[in-house]
């Protein structure tokens, strides 16, 4: 751990924290570049086996955007009162998962969609690297 504050100290999370924590699911970030332009969008998601899942509307722009192409996973916990919390960070490509997971198993994730659409989109990320950090607060020892 590296102290960073009198009583704040930073700590560099492990693979296998990162990933429990990434199994919780619930909702997640997902930034892209598109035309020299960064984006960060919110996603629910569910976990599927080492696969983070997540719907989209099937031609969408945002469809378009993560299929096939490098993006950043990005889940946090904030505790505002104790100055504390933690964040994991994941990198991999963007895959369709339609004709590739048997369709019974993508909807038993019960990932719901924010909007409506008449054909939804599946897609699939492999973290190749995650990293996590934790901000925790402690009690300063006083002489």
């Amino acid at each position: 751990m590296l102290r960073i504050g009198e009583s704040t100290m930073l700590e560099t999370l492990s693979e296998s924290e990162c990933r429990r924590l990434l199994a919780c699911g619930g909702i997640g970030r997902i930034g892209i570049v598109a035309d020299q332009v960064a984006y960060v969008l919110p996603v629910n998601y569910a976990m599927l086996d080492d696969l983070i899942v997540f719907r989209t509307a099937m031609g969408s722009t945002f469809d378009r955007l993560v299929r096939n192409r490098s993006v950043t996973f990005e889940i946090d916990h904030l505790d505002p009162g104790y100055h504390a919390g933690w964040s994991v960070v994941g990198f991999g490509i963007g895959e369709g998962l339609e004709g590739v997971v048997d369709p019974i198993v993508l909807h038993a994730l019960h990932l719901r969609p924010w909007g409506f659409t008449a054909e939804p989109g599946w897609i699939g990320i492999l973290l190749q690297e995650v990293t996590g950090r934790r901000v925790v607060h402690v009690g300063v020892a006083h002489e």
